[in-house]
């Protein structure tokens, strides 16, 4: 996502994730077709639209695992990654690291058995390190660091490579000549998903998500049981996955064994 980019319009919506990206970072350049980003830009609008009216709620609940939103950034910052990455916990599980999904998929990060295992992950019956915050983290975040690599820091491929896997965005790649996002043929919901995480960065405020003296603060009224129960729920609903990627047919490109 940290391209140059001419369009002013596109750079206003965008702007804030590159504010919060690790400043040590060398950024590369990639010239992105003004079609491609008003495509882009349009689908962004569209979830943000959807999202905004409950940005409070949302909020919430990055307050609520304040804690583990701090461990995050730490480690991102760590190891040169943008921190607008700790927003993907919030589409995958909504900060809940009991989360399992149809897929398989399971934990704050929603690993899969075997990416979790190719990350040095335990997965089994007796013990899933997929439920444990920091090893989960842990693991993902070396999954990340292998894609932003991979596909040259560009924040959507890796996106896209982390909802899909990196087989099936490298083999879009290659049927294309403009080698962007917006021009590659991918399932409709790895395309939702990359367009909500930037919607997503504009809703949260990551520069005070960062800085634990600062933070959100909860009203009383907020902090129920029965109403974190209503609002989690909710927030589930919101940024659940309509379809499952087959992910079995999609080797990944290197193998850590």
């Amino acid at each position: 996502m940290f391209e140059s980019l001419s369009n002013r319009r596109y750079q206003s919506s965008v702007s804030h994730l590159d504010c919060c990206a690790y400043t040590a970072f060398s950024l590369t350049s990639h010239a992105i077709p003004q079609h491609y980003q008003v495509k882009f830009e349009q689908q962004v609008t569209k979830h943000y639209q959807r999202l905004s009216p409950h940005k409070k709620v949302i909020n919430s609940q990055f307050t609520r695992h304040q804690k583990t939103v701090q461990h995050i950034i730490q480690q991102l910052d760590k190891n040169e990654l943008p921190r607008s990455m700790v927003l993907i916990p919030m589409i995958e599980s909504t900060f809940d690291q009991h989360a399992v999904s149809h897929a398989k998929a399971a934990g704050l990060w929603q690993l899969m058995p075997a990416t979790a295992k190719r990350f040095g992950l335990t997965v089994s019956n007796q013990q899933d390190e997929r439920f444990n915050i920091t090893r989960s983290t842990e693991a993902a975040l070396q999954y990340l660091i292998f894609l932003y690599n991979k596909f040259d820091k560009d924040l959507k491929l890796t996106l896209a490579a982390y909802n899909s896997g990196e087989g099936r965005v490298q083999r879009a790649l290659k049927r294309v000549v403009d080698k962007h996002f917006s021009a590659l043929r991918l399932p409709n919901e790895t395309i939702d998903y990359v367009h909500k995480f930037y919607a997503l960065a504009k809703l949260v405020d990551l520069k005070n998500l960062a800085n634990s003296s600062i933070g959100y603060r909860l009203s009383p009224s907020s902090t129920s049981t029965l109403s974190t129960h209503h609002e989690v729920r909710f927030l589930k609903q919101l940024f659940e996955t309509k379809t499952v990627i087959n992910m079995d047919p999609i080797k990944p490109l290197i193998s850590f064994n």
